[in-house]
């Protein structure tokens, strides 16, 4: 009966669906971009060449990131493919396109009712469909199986909390999840997790993380465009970054900021928080305590006088982690379960985390036994452990901890890629 279940509720909420969309839309416009194709209605035509399609599906910025790698390997390993791209929200669209433009298909993923996703697949035709994480559709998956399309979910992670809700849902998860003709997980964790709750051991591997191959190179090109761009005012003090803060989180991140100042540290903060629609906020509170700062979207010369740079832009974090001494990892003072820290200590930062990272807990938990990333309780301790980067010549050696961190654990694109080339074999 969980089928059934299922998808009544799913024609049920459809409705409330469109509405939250367009309640969306009041504050990021993007969200009425195309909507029909949500339900496979008007869908463009294929453009790119080549015998087959895989679609990979990312939800938003941070599951695009993750999977970068591997469509990278995708287009260049597989050129005879093509590559559709989809996503759930505006800031992942506007990501895709600035990473892969016209070299990929592109449009928005499909709401998981039957109609929907069967009118989906049989229009793209795919060989193969990517999943990135932790998406479980029962309906896609379903349907994917109908039009004998393999289904794989790759750097597949599955919180202990996410576990628990997964569980209660009983044989609707169990279906779904042996529906999948892979699960490539990140971690042993992951793997007795998925395990627990219904998959099939033998469609399952331990590959490691892709998000440890991330490949800087172009990056660095960037990094120097910005940094001339900005001018010399952005080398004139200490930097750290406050990287995908959420609300209430910036406000521990000022009072960090001060103390350091009253430490006699002069230090300037990179800020960017999660959703960038939330800057007129963020610039209320950064004003409130008296601090001076200016916006990234100005796109012009930093000032000497501000004391915190907003990266209020899409797509440029990872870029300005380049340019910091020390990054503290958001989501993880709120329990908002943290966010991913592999590419600050890619580029060398001094990584700092709160308590809260049930998202990212093994990889957090890797880092911190290997000395590449400290756990801090409040806003004192995130001040106390900042002060040490700048003034414990002990700590010198954290960024080349979390460097060769990152550099011991690569590879999961490749293994990844082997594991999907045997299912369009």
């Amino acid at each position: 009966m969980a089928r059934p279940l299922y998808n009544l509720l799913i024609t049920v909420l459809t409705p409330l669906f469109v509405l939250r969309l367009f309640y969306k839309s009041l504050r990021e416009p993007q969200y009425r971009r195309q909507w029909w194709r949500r339900f496979a209605l008007g869908l463009p035509a294929r453009t790119r060449p080549g015998d087959g399609l895989i679609w990979v599906h990312a939800v938003s910025v941070g599951e695009l990131l993750a999977v970068a790698p591997l469509i990278e390997r995708l287009l260049s390993e597989w050129p005879d493919k093509a590559v559709l791209v989809t996503n759930t929200t505006p800031t992942g669209s506007a990501q895709t396109q600035k990473l892969f433009g016209d070299r990929v298909e592109h449009t928005w993923f499909p709401f998981d009712a039957p109609l929907v996703t069967d009118a989906f697949i049989r229009h793209w035709d795919p060989q193969l469909i990517v999943m990135v994480e932790t998406e479980i559709w029962p309906n896609l998956l379903t349907s994917a199986k109908d039009h004998s399309v393999p289904v794989a979910l790759v750097n597949a992670r599955l919180s202990a909390r996410s576990a628990r809700g997964y569980a209660r849902l009983g044989s609707l998860t169990i279906r779904a999840l042996n529906e999948f003709d892979l699960i490539a997980c990140q971690s042993k964790s992951d793997f007795r997790r998925f395990r627990k709750i219904g998959a099939d051991p033998v469609k399952m591997e331990v590959v490691g993380s892709i998000k440890f191959d991330i490949d800087l190179a172009a990056r660095r090109v960037q990094l120097e465009e910005i940094r001339d761009e900005l001018g010399e005012a952005i080398c004139s003090r200490p930097l750290w970054a406050a990287a995908s803060t959420h609300p209430g989180e910036e406000q521990l991140v000022i009072k960090a900021y001060l103390e350091l100042r009253e430490r006699g540290l002069r230090t300037r903060l990179l800020l960017a928080p999660r959703h960038p629609n939330r800057t007129p906020e963020i610039t209320k509170l950064l004003e409130s305590y008296g601090l001076q700062y200016q916006k990234r979207s100005e796109y012009r010369p930093l000032t000497d006088s501000a004391d915190v740079l907003l990266i209020d832009t899409l797509g440029e974090l990872s870029v300005f982690l380049g340019l910091a001494d020390a990054a503290f990892i958001g989501g993880s003072l709120v329990p908002r379960g943290g966010h991913n820290p592999i590419e600050a200590a890619a580029w060398g930062c001094a990584v700092i985390t709160g308590p809260h990272v049930i998202n990212f807990a093994t990889i957090v938990r890797d880092m911190e036994r290997g000395g590449a990333i400290r756990v801090v309780k409040d806003e004192d301790e995130l001040a106390s452990r900042l002060a040490s980067v700048w003034t414990e010549s002990v700590d010198g050696d954290d960024a080349q901890v979390a460097r060769r961190f990152i550099e011991t654990r690569r590879g999961a694109t490749r293994r990844q890629l082997e594991l999907l080339e045997t299912l369009v074999a």
